[in-house]
């Protein structure tokens, strides 16, 4: 699940740090995939947390009784030796609590599927006057074909329709007459949520899909495009109606311009709303919501529709963030509706010695993130997911000691059980700088470069993150150089390959330099940025083999 792109520390630090930093690699893909699981509780360190795995660290002593001196932090932990049974592998998945339980059997039910099964699934639709003709037809389209799809593949799901221009029209039931807000309303959250909660208070059944779909179908076809962008308002009925109805899902955001009217304004009237959105996504991962944004533009209309900041919600919840024109709006709902995710509200924590820190962090954010500590909240993950993770020394390190480095991932899993995963490494230390050159992986650095190179892409830093780029090829051929030169033996196809890497990433940019010129460029640089961002080992190297066919 992870690698290294260095054998050993260096005692010293590397004197072509920007070539050879300490980066490790978290892969996802193996998540789902344990390959020892128990229930037992895990043994934590008082002081930092680390997971204690090791029970030959065990001490007895007549006054103490058991201990363990953390090898991490140094801190004496009491442990009850009885309950250690064994000692732990180096990766180890712990459940530590399993699926919550269904609602019981015995509540009302209005239809044969049972209300409790499935997860809630919201559209909320852009239906202001800018998205008429072309734009809501395929709107429409698209969203006829998830209903058609999730009828078929996932008939228990529930399903919410949102649509909003200047107010915001609630489609709780397929069959019934939306909800209508407006107004003074739509700028304060306590009251959206109080008249959402009033509105619904007699009518909470959410019908299934499958029983449901051809009825939602006409209502889809309905939609007739309007006035203003209530965006803002409209997202919060969407998040406040998995609170209200008790459920976990997902939410598609989609729309063609910037949010103009109530909470959440981006038009440059409303102080705050950036923090709104940041908020909100925090809201969702309070809820264990997936939210995907689709802005949506057509060529030469360059309507900006700050996902810059409305990105913030698919970075936090782990959703996706597009930028299309609506000739293109099937084949991305299409992708969405196939997207599995392996794993939801995931954290992931990092624990050293007090010598080696975290330095940097790729893949996680594409937008300003935030460590708490040393915990990376992701929201939910796929397969193809990756992180790269930096670290540095505070201090000269001592040859051959070794250095613990500690993993914890902690997750829900497909079936809703809380996990840890745990995976446990341990670096030796070297003075010998060339044995360090010889064995390092470059694949791993072009990587973690790509993926801060989004992050600039993101925050409209296009000509900055490709000189970052453009540098590291000119740095990484004169290293090439200068080993083959000194007849050196090291990992030269490692070397080669990040450098194929490195051009086909410079090639796609060229590509994206065209098309920015037909498009919202803020929006446009914050949809390729996040892709860039999260892009993986395995995504990348698949577009590349695609390229070749």
């Amino acid at each position: 699940m992870f690698n290294r792109a260095f054998k050993k520390f260096l005692s010293k630090k590397p004197s072509k740090k920007e070539l050879y930093p300490y980066l490790y690699s978290i892969a996802f893909r193996e998540l789902g995939k344990p390959k020892y699981e128990t229930k037992d509780e895990p043994i934590k360190c008082n002081s930092c947390g680390a997971i204690f795995t090791d029970i030959d660290l065990i001490q007895v002593d007549t006054q103490k009784g058991s201990y363990y001196i953390c090898e991490f932090c140094g801190t004496i932990n009491i442990v009850d030796k009885s309950k250690v049974k064994e000692k732990l592998p180096n990766d180890i998945d712990f459940i530590l609590i399993e699926a919550l339980t269904k609602k019981s059997k015995e509540e009302e039910k209005i239809t044969k599927m049972d209300v409790t099964a499935g997860d809630l699934y919201i559209s909320v639709i852009d239906i202001s006057g800018s998205m008429s003709g072309a734009k809501i037809e395929a709107v429409k389209k698209s969203l006829v074909q998830t209903l058609k799809d999730f009828k078929i593949n996932s008939p228990s799901t529930k399903y919410i329709l949102i649509a909003f221009e200047s107010s915001v029209y609630y489609y709780l039931r397929y069959d019934k007459n939306p909800l209508n807000f407006s107004g003074e309303l739509l700028f304060s959250l306590e009251g959206m949520k109080a008249q959402l909660k009033k509105s619904t208070k007699k009518e909470k059944f959410l019908g299934s899909i499958s029983e449901f779909a051809d009825g939602w179908i006409r209502t889809v076809e309905d939609l007739r495009s309007m006035d203003m962008t209530a965006l803002g308002p409209a997202l919060y009925f969407a998040i406040v109606s998995f609170e209200i109805f008790k459920y976990t899902g997902r939410i598609t955001l989609l729309t063609d311009g910037l949010a103009n009217q109530g909470i959440g304004n981006l038009s440059g009237t409303s102080p705050g709303a950036e923090k709104f959105y940041e908020d909100m996504a925090d809201l969702c991962n309070e809820f264990k919501i997936i939210v995907d944004v689709v802005g949506v533009s057509v060529s030469g209309d360059n309507n900006e529709m700050g996902l810059e900041t409305l990105g913030k919600l698919t970075d936090k919840t782990g959703g996706m963030l597009y930028l299309i024109s609506s000739s293109e709006m099937e084949a991305i709902f299409s992708e969405m509706r196939q997207m599995r995710y392996i794993g939801k509200d995931v954290k992931v924590k990092i624990i050293t010695p007090p010598t080696i820190m975290i330095k940097n962090i790729t893949g996680a954010y594409s937008s300003k993130g935030t460590i708490d500590g040393s915990v990376i909240n992701l929201g939910a993950i796929t397969e193809d997911r990756e992180l790269f993770l930096e670290l540095d020394s505070s201090k000269e390190l001592r040859e051959h000691e070794e250095i613990p480095v500690q993993f914890q991932v902690e997750y829900l899993d497909t079936e809703g059980r809380k996990r840890m995963r745990v995976i446990n490494d341990k670096v030796k230390v070297t003075k010998d700088e060339d044995e360090f050159t010889a064995e390092y992986d470059q694949k791993l650095n072009v990587m973690m470069n790509i993926q801060a190179a989004g992050t600039g892409y993101y925050a409209g830093k296009a000509s900055e993150s490709k000189n970052r780029l453009t540098g590291l090829k000119k740095e990484m051929m004169n290293e090439l150089n200068r080993l083959r030169s000194v007849n050196m033996s090291f990992a030269e196809q490692d070397f080669t390959e990040g450098l194929s890497y490195l051009d086909d990433e410079l090639e796609e940019i060229e590509m994206e330099e065209k098309e920015v010129a037909q498009a919202p460029a803020k929006s446009y640089w914050a949809a390729k940025g996040q892709q860039r961002a999260r892009i993986s080992s395995n995504a990348l190297k698949k577009r590349m083999e695609k390229k070749k066919k």
